[in-house]
């Protein structure tokens, strides 16, 4: 089979790759983070690529294609031209030079969180011991000297299970250094035994997001947090939502999305660790926490039983597992420990907020949110928790929006109606390219105030109002003043995606309710969790109806919950059982089974009156 040289302009990259390959495909082989929300099936058109070269475009002249009108398709053989084609689905058939459109320089992903202080107990340890050699005439091993040492160290019996993986060491270390060393113990575990030093002794936990992941360094010995990382989930090119990336992997295995994440931690372990002046080798803990297909795909479990009927997690208790198994390029004796799920689509991210808000005693009666292209939410106290997942869509993360983007520099983030004008605020201050989640719902909520958009969602006549592809769409910027060259709008299409998420998630907030037995008005406190919550305006999402009106005066943003839970987790090995019992004891409400739920939730598709 022929191969040829696919060159990326900006990215200043070059790579061979075989006929017939398709320019996502060689996006991703160049290691670049190419946008494709819908999985690259052809619909979304968000991976858009100018190329020069022959190509063979695999998807049909139909209606779909049309929808794109500066695509120029181009049959196998054709000659070479300068084009705008899907990356998806646009294969190589000659060298070819592509110039990646609309590529966003940096993105805003939230790492602060509202945590709560607890007290430093780890379940992670280490102890100064001294292991005596063995004294002739008796034949006691090294492994059992190795825990009479560490029982005088501790002061209690430790029975613990060999480590193959320490035992050769053991015999050095009494014979170099005279038995001195340091033995990094968890729970019933010997990790490893090293030489006495002043070397660093780490843990790091990790927030995996449908979208982005959150990776905090942490000192075992102080509970100081050295340092944070963020990223976007590589995983986003095989989908924008987790429906997506279960069905590829359905199809084409869990390989590639497993792989995906483990390296991106692994990478961002090492960027954490330089950062710090550490070594990756002193990380002894790693904790992940996840929504429940981010969890299984990063376990490398098939998510099949999460998208068929009744929707059931593969497992749902936490997991102690050997680090090494994932290759996160931690110390080859370290722990991975991963938060337990609720429920199919309520997972261990949700777990980890309510770890960090500690629900578990808590008295008042208390709403948790967390608004993403999955939206999880948690009603109730210490007494009883119930807690229910709504599809709510990508909408929020910038997907199935016409001039969508995610919260990164050109990105709408907030706007308000003066004088008639749309005003808004841009990520990075420079010209609009696009709008993120937080600047679509400030959008929507002006255009009702002024009576723009009617209480049914649609688009009414006003100055601003234009026609683009036969479609009513409310222009915010014109191709002169946007920062790409392209028009910036809010369509029709677009505010009814709006209507589908919002009326998903406030009739789940409903039916909690009504499951709990209580109105509204007994909801003392309404925490929202999540990038998304973070940077929305509250005003705005009661304006909308995503969060019932009443309790506006009510709202808590409480930043990254999940990475704040995934902290304490390692920070007190008491929290890490707090998950357990959270997650065992919150109840799960199955809205999908619910005959009531579709009428609640047409209900709640139109906007309320001002």
């Amino acid at each position: 089979m022929n191969s040829y040289t696919v060159e990326f302009i900006h990215e200043n990259r070059a790579i061979q790759v075989e006929e017939g390959t398709t320019i996502l495909q060689a996006e991703r082989m160049a290691g670049l983070s190419p946008d494709a929300p819908c999985g690259g099936s052809g619909k979304c058109g968000k991976c858009l690529v100018r190329i020069s070269g022959r190509v063979e475009n695999s998807l049909t002249k139909d209606s779909r294609a049309k929808d794109f009108a500066e695509t120029d398709f181009t049959e196998k053989g054709s000659p070479e031209t300068e084009q705008i084609v899907k990356a998806c689905r646009t294969e190589i058939h000659s060298d070819l030079k592509v110039e990646t459109l609309g590529r966003a320089s940096s993105h805003k992903i939230l790492l602060d969180g509202s945590g709560r202080e607890t007290v430093l107990n780890p379940s992670l340890q280490i102890w100064e011991i001294t292991i005596p050699p063995c004294k002739n005439g008796e034949s006691t091993s090294d492994w059992e000297r190795l825990c009479v040492a560490l029982e005088n160290a501790c002061g209690r019996y430790i029975n613990v299970q060999p480590n193959l993986k320490i035992l050769s060491k053991i015999a050095a270390l009494v014979k170099k250094h005279k038995g001195k060393a340091q033995a990094v113990l968890s729970g019933n575990c010997i990790l490893d035994v090293r030489e006495v030093s002043e070397r660093p002794f780490l843990m790091a936990a990790f927030d995996v997001g449908t979208t982005s992941v959150a990776g905090y360094l942490l000192d075992a010995r102080t509970g100081e947090e050295l340092g944070t990382e963020s990223a976007l989930n590589p995983q986003t090119e095989y989908g924008a939502d987790v429906i997506m990336r279960a069905n590829y992997a359905l199809e084409r295995g869990t390989r590639e999305l497993s792989v995906s994440i483990r390296v991106l931690l692994k990478n961002m372990l090492k960027n954490l660790c330089e950062k710090a002046g550490c070594d990756t080798e002193d990380v002894y803990q790693v904790s992940v926490v996840g929504n429940t297909c981010m969890h299984h795909l990063f376990l490398g479990i098939s998510p099949e039983s999460l998208v068929l009927a009744p929707y059931n997690p593969a497992i749902s208790e936490p997991l102690i597992l050997p680090a090494e198994d994932f290759r996160l390029g931690v110390n080859p004796g370290a722990q991975l420990r991963v938060l337990p799920v609720i429920a199919g689509f309520v997972g261990a991210d949700t777990v980890a907020c309510l770890v960090a808000v500690n629900l578990e005693d808590e008295e008042k009666m208390t709403l948790m949110i967390d608004i993403g292209t999955n939206g999880e939410i948690v009603l109730g106290n210490k007494v009883r928790r119930i807690a229910c997942s709504t599809a709510a869509g990508p909408a929020f993360e910038g997907a199935k929006i016409a001039c969508g983007m995610r919260g990164a520099e050109g990105a709408i983030e907030h706007a308000r109606m003066r004088d008639g004008r749309m005003e808004c605020t841009v990520i990075g201050g420079g010209k609009a390219e696009g709008i993120c989640g937080s600047g679509l719902i400030d959008i929507i909520a002006a255009l009702l105030d002024a009576g723009i958009i009617d209480e049914s969602g649609k688009l009414l006549e006003s100055p601003r109002t234009v026609d683009i592809d036969g479609k009513p769409a409310y222009l915010l910027f014109s191709e002169a003043e946007s920062g790409s060259g392209k028009p910036v709008y809010l369509s029709q299409k677009d505010i009814r995606e709006v209507q589908l998420a919002k009326g998903a998630i406030a009739a789940g907030i409903q039916l909690l309710a009504v499951k709990l037995g209580i109105s509204l008005e007994d909801i003392e406190q309404v925490y929202i969790a999540g990038a998304f919550g973070n940077y929305m305006d509250p005003a705005g999402a009661c304006r909308l109806g995503l969060i019932p009106p009443e309790l506006f005066e009510r709202i808590i943003p409480i930043g990254n919950a999940a990475g704040e839970g995934a902290k304490l987790a390692l920070l007190n090995k008491e929290e890490f059982w707090r998950a357990e019992r959270l997650g065992r004891d919150t109840e799960f409400l199955e809205l999908a089974s619910m005959a009531e739920f579709q009428d609640w939730f047409v209900e709640e598709l139109e906007f309320p009156l001002k």
